[in-house]
């Protein structure tokens, strides 16, 4: 079920004062931190998952959202550091593993995203969203072949994101670099 943008202001705002009556409850403070993500505030998100943080309770939850938020403002610096964090706690959790790889790709760090969507893809093959990073990745590597076996891979898995790849590529080859 998907929430519309006023309704999880409605959401936030209640959670927002049952963490004034119970202010030292974290899960308040989870919620309000998604709710201010899904509306795209993602400084109120990162302060409302740091406070969790200094309540002592960094579970593997709360370090993945606040690794997004991070990532979402583009402070790859703490974003590398709590998710490095979340990985301690959690070292097979697809969805901080491929984070870590979406943060080495934004930071131009090809190789590195590489080798964890690749990570990611053969302990779960239909994880698309990996494997469509991966047919991006590929491509910004220049490696056009890799990139194709992707398209192949993702077209079984999700057509629509088959054919906005290969339309990357596609703009890409016409385009002067």
């Amino acid at each position: 079920m998907k929430l519309s943008s006023k309704e999880y202001q409605r959401v936030l705002s209640f959670f927002l004062k049952a963490a004034q009556v119970e202010p030292i409850k974290g899960s308040y403070w989870y919620d309000i931190g998604f709710c201010h993500g899904k509306l795209g505030q993602w400084q109120e998100a990162i302060a409302a998952f740091t406070k969790i943080l200094e309540k002592g309770e960094a579970s593997v939850s709360v370090l993945n959202m606040l690794g997004h938020a991070y990532i979402k403002v583009g402070n790859y610096l703490d974003a590398a550091s709590v998710l490095e964090r979340a990985l301690r706690i959690a070292p097979d959790n697809l969805s901080i593993l491929y984070k870590i790889a979406a943060l080495h790709f934004y930071k131009k760090e090809y190789n590195m995203a590489q080798n964890l969507l690749q990570q990611i893809t053969q302990l779960q093959p239909t994880h698309f969203k990996a494997q469509y990073s991966l047919g991006l990745t590929f491509f910004h590597l220049n490696d056009l072949e890799a990139t194709s076996r992707q398209i192949a891979i993702i077209k079984e898995l999700n057509p629509a994101l088959s054919e906005q790849l290969a339309n990357i590529v596609k703009t890409a080859a016409t385009t002067p670099r």
